[in-house]
């Protein structure tokens, strides 16, 4: 947990980019697998360090978390998985929400952004689709 503590703040919404992408090409995952692919499989694509490098490892507990708050995805069942000890437990299947339904359900009836928003920063893929609208932050 140490070391999640000492990821940039805004590491969440580069989380969710990457998530929905990841969801978007593969299709429905479960937490384990989702976890294994970001750190056995996921590999940044600039070397040394740069900002956007990958350089702590994540549990299921923090994915889970970005996963049931953020309104890109959406829980669509449930599946056993096997744990330590060989006990199983379950684990929910996450899949996207299409990003045009997200945006949708954001902006009020005058179609932009209300006032008081509670959170001001969003991932990557809500702000492109909010630009293409001609909607500002």
């Amino acid at each position: 947990m140490s070391g999640y503590r000492k990821q940039p703040r805004n590491s969440n919404l580069r989380m969710a980019t990457r998530l929905y992408n990841h969801l978007s090409e593969v299709g429905p995952r479960t937490t384990a697998q989702i976890k294994d692919w970001l750190n056995n499989e996921f590999r940044p694509r600039s070397e040394g360090n740069a900002s956007n490098k990958f350089k702590f490892t994540v549990t299921s507990a923090q994915i889970s978390g970005l996963l049931r708050t953020s309104p890109l995805f959406q829980v669509v069942g449930e599946d056993d998985v096997l744990g330590l000890r060989r006990q199983t437990y379950k684990s929910k299947i996450y899949d996207i929400v299409p990003v045009s339904i997200v945006v949708d359900k954001m902006l009020d009836k005058n179609g932009q952004l209300p006032t008081h928003r509670l959170r001001k920063k969003v991932p990557s893929i809500i702000r492109d689709e909010l630009k293409s609208r001609g909607v500002t932050l």
